[in-house]
């Protein structure tokens, strides 16, 4: 089976995916390492800082990175993978820290 090469014949496409589910992957990922790195949450504290600008460099990276597929849905389907499995693992992480009573 013949590869197909790399174009951008559907760049609209790609554009969009690296926009839209890539925000949300993006979000997603500043919303993990909040959890994991203990953040209150606070944006005048240093660590709301720096996840704000993570989140800004991911997105960069995802609008970038959605050239690199071969078509506009694989760019869909491979963000919005990403951008689901991890907010279940935000979901399944933040779960854990719910208390039971007041």
């Amino acid at each position: 089976m013949k590869k197909k090469p790399l174009d951008n014949r559907r760049w609209l496409a790609k554009a969009l995916a690296g926009l839209i589910p890539g925000a949300v992957l993006s979000l997603g990922v500043m919303v993990l390492v909040g959890h994991l790195c203990g953040s209150t949450g606070n944006p005048m504290t240093m660590s709301a800082q720096w996840l704000m600008w993570l989140a800004a460099f991911l997105w960069i990276i995802c609008i970038c990175a959605c050239f690199l597929f071969r078509t506009g849905l694989g760019a869909w389907l491979g963000f919005g993978w990403m951008a689901c499995l991890v907010w279940l693992i935000n979901t399944l992480i933040s779960g854990s820290d719910v208390s039971g009573g007041s």
